[in-house]
């Protein structure tokens, strides 16, 4: 599950292609979804559920079906490069490497000392970083031999990371007790700086401009202190230049965020879903949708654009994934695994 509660946290994944904001659409077809099932902590139950959004048909288990044995525990984060993706399973510190399309096993990556690995970006041709929370690093992957080729120290139980250039930016979320970004230069793999932000950053989301939006959940208060517990908010970075834009309250202990760049309204999972000006950074519907899910999806397409739902319901039975349009309204949903904990959509 999703901290304060278990290590788990979700992280969405969406594959979209850039176009003109004068654009009706991305000059793609949304192929298939594929959910992404945490399942439960220490049982090593995580699975995928496959979604056809042409027949509405959702399939199960599709990579024990495709590979013939359970992807492990905690299915964390996928990250597409090329024609692969890499599934991030947290609690078997493990990156299997699987065909996009099909999900068979390529390869699996290790990752040392049960360091927890959360998120996977792309940093060149040949290399990959993920955050370890445990490690309090980030290990350097490299995507020709398949292995964790060293490790970079950072803050305090990273979470998030963005790429922009040759800077790589790390959450560093202290498990609530953190307010710091990490910044390393990518072809050196050294540290240079570190920028403060908001309590306990988990996430960063970079724009079609470059700009990184950072989800700060904000500490946790306990009843003997309850003044410890800080507010929600949201840093804009400059990705170019590593400055702060602008910061803003939106209160609660908010969860994923999404963003809608040819519209530019964010969509953030906090209590409700509350819908965000990306231009003028004021929420402008602060329950936009009156539901409060584990994850949230984001997919743009020729078909259209469309925010995607995780409800994890009591943790122990199987989810339910509810796609909406952008007017908040129900278009579909289908039955998922245990404790659907993020999305990955295949356009093409």
């Amino acid at each position: 599950m999703k901290r304060p509660l278990l290590i788990a946290s979700a992280i969405l994944i969406s594959l979209t292609t850039a176009c003109d904001k004068s654009d009706s659409g991305s000059g793609t077809t949304l192929n298939g979804v594929f959910v992404l099932n945490e399942g439960n902590f220490g049982q090593a139950n995580a699975s995928i559920t496959a979604y056809d959004p042409v027949t509405g048909e959702a399939s199960q288990n599709q990579y024990e079906n495709e590979n013939g044995s359970p992807i492990g525990d905690i299915l964390y984060s996928a990250t597409e490069i090329g024609d692969r993706l890499y599934l991030v399973v947290n609690n078997s510190s493990k990156i299997e490497v699987v065909d996009k399309e099909t999900l068979t096993k390529i390869a699996t990556i290790r990752i040392a000392n049960e360091a927890s690995p959360r998120e996977l970006v792309q940093v060149s041709e040949t290399k990959a970083y993920v955050t370890n929370l445990y490690g309090n690093s980030v290990s350097v992957i490299d995507l020709v031999t398949n292995e964790e080729a060293s490790i970079i120290a950072v803050g305090s139980n990273p979470e998030g990371i963005a790429v922009v250039g040759e800077r790589a930016y790390v959450a560093n979320s202290g498990f609530g007790n953190g307010n710091t970004l990490s910044i390393i230069n990518t072809a050196t793999d050294e540290v240079t700086g570190t920028i403060t932000v908001g309590d306990n950053p988990v996430s960063i989301l970079k724009q079609d401009n470059d700009q990184l939006w950072v989800v700060c959940a904000g500490a946790y208060g306990d009843f003997s202190d309850p003044d410890d517990d800080t507010p929600g908010m949201i840093y804009v970075l400059n990705g170019t230049t590593a400055e702060v834009v602008t910061s803003f309250e939106v209160g609660g202990h908010p969860g994923d965020l999404v963003l809608n760049d040819l519209d530019d309204v964010a969509y953030l999972m906090n209590g409700d879903v509350m819908s965000i000006d990306m231009n003028n950074f004021e929420v402008i519907d602060s329950a936009f949708i009156e539901k409060n899910f584990y994850a949230l999806g984001f997919s743009t397409s020729d078909e259209g654009q469309f925010i995607w739902g995780a409800d994890a319901k009591n943790f122990a039975q199987s989810g339910l994934a509810i796609q909406y349009d952008l007017n908040g309204v129900k278009v579909d949903s289908f039955p998922t695994g245990i404790i659907p904990g993020a999305f990955y959509f295949s356009a093409e």
